[in-house]
C-alpha cells in the first residue's frame, strides 16, 4: 500500500504523506469526502424521493458504481439495496425498466414488461405492455419530474450550504491588487500595487471572488467596467477592461492582495534576502516599518523597499499573536536586519522582440511610443540585456532620454522619454510568454531566447554560451534536486518566456541552478548547465519576502441576509459554469484548463484546510457545476434525457429504439473520451498548456 501511495506522490504533490500521517489532518480528509459524497448522494437523493412518489420500484441507490458486483458496503431495506460502490465517480438510481448503459437497455426494457408485479387486468393507454411500478410506464410529466429532479436538489441544496456557510462566516480575499501582469489588461490601464477595485459594473464592494466570476462570465469583446480607487492619493476612475485569452482562460492580469503578515507555516522556507535576516524570521511575523517609517499596507511596504533596493534595511516587526497551531502568543516588538538581494544573472543579453503593449498614461504613451514599434537604442546606445534596462534608468528619472525605435516597415524614429520613479511592482511571473516589464517607461517587451551578447567570464561564459546560440529549454535546479527532462520551460519566438526564468529564478534559494537546452547557429543542440552570479548593479525588491493574503470575514447578519446570500452565491456559480461553458464554445477558454476528479479532490483539501465555511462554498460551486453538466443535452445525461421526453411529449410517442441507442453510444463514448481527458490533465499525461 505504501508503495502506491509514494507513486501517486507527484500527482497529490511533495510532502503529501507526511501531511496525511499528521493526525490533526485526518479530519480535512473526512471533511472532503464527506462533502464530496454529499453532493453526488443529493442529486441521487432527488431522483429516488420523486420517483418514489410516483410509485416507480427503485431497486438500487449508490455512492459510486459496483462495477461487476464489487462494492464497499451494501444492505436492502424494503425493495431497495442501498450501497456504495467500488469505482467512486459519481452514484446512480436504479429503476425498474431504465438503464443508462445502451448495452443493457433493451434487456433491462424486456425485463420491465416480463416482470411478475403485472397486474390481473392489463392497464390501459399507451404504456400497457409495462410493468406499472417500472419507469417506462409513466407519463411523459412524472418521468420528467422524476429526471430533473436530481438537478433541482443539487440547486436547492447549494442555496442551503452557501446560507450556512455565510451564516458561520467565511473568509475572503478583498479585491486590492499586489501587482499586475506585465503587459497586461489591468497593466494597460495603469493598475498598479495597492489599487483597489471598489466596483465591478453594478457591483458595489466586490471581494476577489467576484472579479473571479465577473472577468469569467464578461464580455471579452466589449470590455467589462471597473471601478478603482487608489489610497496613495486618493483618486478614484472607471475603467474598461477586456480580458486577454492568452493564458488559456479569460483573465486582466491581478494579483489577489498581499498582508504585512508571513505564512504562519512556510513549509519551503525563505529564500533570497529574506533568509539572511538578522535575526530570523518567521512565521507569523508582522511588519511594521521599514528603517523607522510605518507601513499599513503591502504598496507602503514595497514603495519602502524599491527606494531602497540597494542597500540594506531594518524592519521593524511585531511576533506572536498566534503560533502554527493557532494558540495565542504574546505580541513583541524587534528589529530585524534585512540585507539587499542582487538579481541573479546568468551573464547573457537576449533579444528583445517587438513592444507588446504599452501603458496608458506613461512616458512612453506621452512620446508616442506604440505596440509593435521595435526598441533599438536609447541615448545612441545598443539596447543590451533588456532585464536591465529598468535598472539602466534608475538615476535617469524626470532626466530626457533619447530613445530610438523602428516601426513594423524598418522605418526608424527617435522619441524623448522622461522615465518615472517605480514604486509598485509589475509581474513577470503571471504565465508562460510574460513579456519583461521596463516600468520606468511603461513598456511590456517580449524577449526572445536568442542571445544577443555574451559577458566576458560571466556565468553564460563559462558554460560555452556564445552569441547566436538559442536556448531552446530552461530547466530550474533548486539545490540538492537532479534535472527533471519532464519539466523544464519551453523557449520560442511564439512563446518568448525568458523573462518568466529569470524572474522565477529571483524566487529561488542560493545554489539555484539552470540547466539550458541550447541550439547553435549551425543547428547544433547542447545541454549545459549554468550556475548564476550575483549582479553587481541589480537588485530584488521585495527581497524574497512572502505574506498572507489579505482577508476579510463575511458573515450574515440574520438568516434571512444568510438565505439572501446563498441565494446570490448558488446564481453566480451556475451563471459562471454557463459562462465557462460558453467561452469553451466560442473558444476563449481551454479545455486544458478543465479538472478532473483529482483535481476537485485536490481543490476541495484547499477550501477544507481554509475553514469549515469555505468547504461548504467549495461545495456550493461543485453542486452548481453538477446541477448544469448533468443537464447538457448529451444522451446518457439527464439533460439527454429531457430532450427524448420533449421528443415524445411533442410527438405523442417515444423516439425509436435504435435511434436512442445509437445517440446513447455516441453520448457514452462523447462521456469517456471527456473523463479519459481531464484524467490525463490531472495526472500529467496531458499538458495544461
Amino acid at each position: 500500500m505504501l508503495e502506491f501511495l509514494n507513486t501517486m506522490a507527484p500527482i497529490l504533490g511533495a510532502g503529501w504523506l507526511e501531511w496525511f500521517a499528521k493526525p490533526a489532518n485526518w479530519w480535512v480528509v473526512l471533511q472532503v469526502a464527506g462533502g464530496l459524497g454529499f453532493v453526488i448522494f443529493v442529486h441521487e437523493l432527488g431522483h429516488f424521493l420523486v420517483a418514489k412518489a410516483c410509485g416507480v420500484k427503485c431497486e438500487k441507490f449508490f455512492l459510486g458504481f459496483d462495477v461487476g458486483g464489487l462494492k464497499l458496503a451494501s444492505f436492502t431495506w424494503g425493495e431497495t439495496e442501498y450501497g456504495i460502490g467500488i469505482l467512486p465517480l459519481g452514484g446512480y438510481v436504479k429503476m425498474l425498466g431504465q438503464d443508462d448503459n445502451p448495452s443493457a437497455a433493451t434487456a433491462e426494457a424486456q425485463r420491465a414488461r416480463m416482470s411478475g408485479d403485472l397486474p390481473a387486468e392489463p392497464v390501459a393507454g399507451p404504456h400497457s405492455a409495462w410493468d406499472p411500478r417500472s419507469y417506462p410506464a409513466q407519463s411523459v410529466p412524472k418521468r420528467m419530474a422524476i429526471i430533473s429532479a436530481g438537478v433541482i436538489m443539487n440547486v436547492i441544496f447549494a442555496v442551503l450550504m452557501a446560507s450556512l456557510a455565510f451564516g458561520l462566516g467565511v473568509r475572503e480575499m478583498t479585491c486590492a491588487l499586489s501587482s499586475v501582469r506585465t503587459g497586461g489588461a489591468a497593466w494597460r490601464a495603469g493598475l498598479r500595487t495597492g489599487d483597489e477595485i471598489v466596483a465591478i459594473g453594478p457591483r458595489k464592494n466586490p471581494i476577489f471572488n467576484d472579479l473571479r466570476h465577473g472577468v469569467t462570465v464578461g464580455s471579452v469583446k466589449n470590455g467589462i467596467e471597473f471601478t478603482v480607487r487608489r489610497p496613495a492619493d486618493g483618486s478614484t476612475r472607471t475603467v474598461l477592461l477586456k480580458p486577454d485569452t492568452d493564458l488559456g482562460a479569460p483573465t486582466i492580469g491581478v494579483t489577489s492582495p498581499y498582508s504585512l503578515t508571513l505564512p504562519a507555516d512556510i513549509s519551503r522556507g525563505l529564500a533570497g534576502a529574506a533568509a539572511e535576516a538578522e535575526p530570523a524570521l518567521t512565521g507569523g511575523d508582522t511588519i511594521r516599518a521599514v528603517d523607522g517609517v510605518a507601513v499599513t499596507s503591502y504598496a507602503e511596504l514595497f514603495a519602502a523597499l524599491s527606494t531602497r533596493a540597494n542597500r540594506p534595511v531594518t524592519l521593524t516587526i511585531d511576533r506572536g499573536g498566534k503560533d502554527a497551531k493557532g494558540q495565542a502568543t504574546p505580541v513583541s516588538s524587534l528589529s530585524i536586519a534585512l540585507p539587499p538581494q542582487p538579481r541573479l544573472d546568468t551573464g547573457m543579453a537576449m533579444t528583445p522582440l517587438a513592444i507588446k503593449a504599452v501603458q496608458e498614461g506613461s512616458p512612453a504613451a506621452a512620446a508616442g511610443i506604440v505596440a509593435g514599434d521595435q526598441l533599438v537604442a536609447v541615448d545612441g546606445q545598443p539596447v543590451g540585456d533588456p532585464l536591465g534596462l529598468d535598472a539602466s534608468l534608475l538615476g535617469r528619472v524626470g532626466e530626457a532620454v533619447a530613445v530610438t525605435l523602428a516601426d513594423a516597415a524598418g522605418v526608424q524614429r527617435t522619441v524623448e522619454v522622461r522615465p518615472r520613479e517605480v514604486t509598485w511592482r509589475d509581474d513577470e511571473t503571471a504565465g508562460i510568454g510574460s513579456p519583461a516589464s521596463v516600468a520606468s517607461l511603461g513598456l511590456a517587451i517580449p524577449v526572445d531566447a536568442v542571445v544577443a551578447a555574451v559577458v566576458p567570464d560571466g556565468p553564460a561564459a563559462r558554460a560555452g554560451i556564445v552569441a547566436g546560440d538559442r536556448i531552446a529549454k530552461a530547466t530550474i535546479i533548486e539545490p540538492g534536486e537532479e534535472p527533471d527532462p519532464a519539466t523544464g520551460i519551453e523557449l520560442s519566438p511564439q512563446q518568448p518566456s525568458w523573462p518568466v526564468v529569470a524572474a522565477v529564478l529571483q524566487q529561488l534559494p542560493a545554489g539555484t541552478s539552470l540547466m539550458l537546452a541550447v541550439t547553435s547557429a549551425g543547428g547544433d543542440r547542447r545541454e549545459v548547465r549554468l550556475e548564476p552570479s550575483p549582479a553587481a548593479d541589480r537588485f530584488v525588491t521585495d527581497r524574497g519576502l512572502v505574506f498572507e493574503p489579505v482577508y476579510e470575514t463575511i458573515r450574515a447578519s440574520s438568516f434571512g441576509d444568510a438565505l439572501g446570500r446563498g441565494f446570490r452565491k448558488a446564481k453566480e456559480d451556475l451563471s459562471m459554469v454557463y459562462g465557462f461553458l460558453g467561452k469553451l464554445s466560442k473558444q476563449e477558454i481551454s479545455p486544458r484548463l478543465l479538472g478532473g476528479p483529482i483535481e476537485i479532490a485536490k481543490q476541495a483539501g484547499r477550501s477544507a484546510n481554509e475553514g469549515f465555511g469555505r468547504l461548504l462554498l467549495f461545495l456550493t460551486m461543485l453542486s452548481a457545476n453538477l446541477a448544469v453538466v448533468n443537464f447538457l443535452p448529451i444522451p446518457v445525461l439527464d439533460g439527454g434525457h429531457m430532450v427524448f421526453l420533449a421528443y415524445e411529449w411533442i410527438r405523442g410517442k417515444p423516439p425509436s429504439e435504435g435511434v436512442v441507442v445509437v445517440l446513447s453510444y455516441l453520448g457514452l463514448a462523447l462521456i469517456l473520451s471527456l473523463m479519459f481527458f481531464v484524467f490525463g490533465l490531472d495526472l500529467g499525461l496531458i499538458p495544461r498548456r
